[in-house]
């Protein structure tokens, strides 16, 4: 019979990919539950800039969180996903400047025009400056 061999004392292989915690958005950071989504939707105020509409309102948590509904109207899933990368990179590089507590979902329209990381960023810093969430 062939004994597994196996070095507990060996170092572990480093991953090639950048870590999440490094540079993903933080659990804390996202809306994720439906019941979370359901109240921004049910409670919250709406805002439209640029093609994008989002519905926000301010709750007692310390940090600002964003949720994303996009729809299948919006493209082909590799076009859906694009947008949702530029938003959520858009808010990971903002968040400092969104009052603590603020919970909002984003979602883009057939119109919005978010073709690179600058024009999205400039629409949505506008559209947070029209719905009152920015410090």
């Amino acid at each position: 019979m062939a004994e597994e061999c196996s070095a507990p004392d060996a170092p572990k292989a480093e991953s090639a990919l950048p870590s999440l915690n490094k540079h993903g958005l933080a659990k804390d950071f996202r809306l994720r539950l439906k019941k979370d989504f359901g109240d921004v939707f049910k409670n919250g105020k709406k805002a439209a800039h640029g093609g994008l509409v989002m519905w926000h309102r301010l709750t007692a948590g310390e940090n600002p969180r964003m949720g994303l509904s996009v729809s299948a109207k919006l493209g082909s899933a590799p076009k859906r996903n694009r947008v949702k990368r530029l938003l959520r990179e858009v808010f990971r590089l903002n968040r400092q400047k969104i009052t603590p507590g603020a919970a909002f979902v984003i979602s883009p329209r057939e119109s919005a025009q978010l073709k690179d990381f600058n024009s999205t960023e400039k629409i949505v810093l506008e559209l947070w400056r029209k719905a009152g969430i920015l410090k």
